[in-house]
């Protein structure tokens, strides 16, 4: 089967990023389309005029309004109308690093029945607690070690949504936890199922546009997905 991806890009207002991240995106050389999940309630009027002229620039650009809330609720849209083979999830804002993006479907290419999970924390070079903060590095770090204790897997970043899916893992699969646990809890699940996880090291950058929407009630939502899960 030709190999062919379907790239999820949640979308509020950070239209200059979703620009920069589609013109690096376009030059790879594969059968590919981009899913723009922006939302019905937050992105500007104006922004959705500038999304709709990227229609013309770009083959295979599709675009939907989402009505669920949070990110959770734009990647279980992109999963419903995704038609590729495989399935690529990112942000739109260049905390994901686009250029990573090749890599991990040349080791999609060679791994076809695993998932391919980008990781800041592979010798621990992916966070700077500087861009980051002190508070969410912590948490952060702790976290990813009580889930290594928990389920006794080599993966050291569970909660970063950058990854390559092999559209069959997630097959009849609806996002549960609609905040920012949804990124565990589209690990665990395929995982469950007897799916690989390949962890490449990714480099977080921080946003220049628009802001974090993550909040008490995001941490929460992990755990949410982790007592479910035990």
């Amino acid at each position: 089967m030709k190999y062919s991806l379907s790239i999820i890009l949640p979308f509020l207002n950070e239209i200059n990023s979703l620009k920069k991240t589609l013109s690096i995106l376009n030059k790879i050389k594969f059968e590919k389309e981009f899913l723009i999940i922006y939302s019905a309630k937050l992105t500007k009027k104006k922004i959705k005029k500038e999304i709709f002229l990227l229609k013309k620039k770009y083959k295979n650009f599709k675009y939907y309004k989402q009505n669920q809330p949070f990110v959770g609720g734009a990647i279980d849209l992109g999963l419903l109308k995704a038609k590729k083979n495989y399935i690529a999830i990112m942000a739109s804002d260049l905390e994901t690093n686009p250029y990573e993006l090749i890599k991990m479907i040349r080791i999609s290419l060679k791994n076809k029945e695993s998932i391919i999970s980008a990781d800041r924390w592979i010798k621990n070079k992916g966070l700077s607690v500087t861009d980051y903060g002190l508070v969410k590095y912590l948490a952060n770090f702790i976290f990813q070690k009580l889930l290594k204790l928990f389920f006794n897997y080599k993966i050291l970043d569970f909660t970063f949504a950058y990854r390559i899916y092999p559209k069959k893992a997630l097959k009849n699969y609806r996002i549960k936890e609609l905040r920012h646990g949804f990124a565990l809890e589209m690990l665990l699940v395929p995982m469950k199922k007897g799916f690989n996880v390949i962890t490449i090291p990714s480099k977080w950058k921080k946003r220049v546009e628009g802001h974090s929407s993550i909040n008490l009630k995001s941490y929460f939502s992990y755990l949410k997905v982790l007592w479910k899960s035990l």
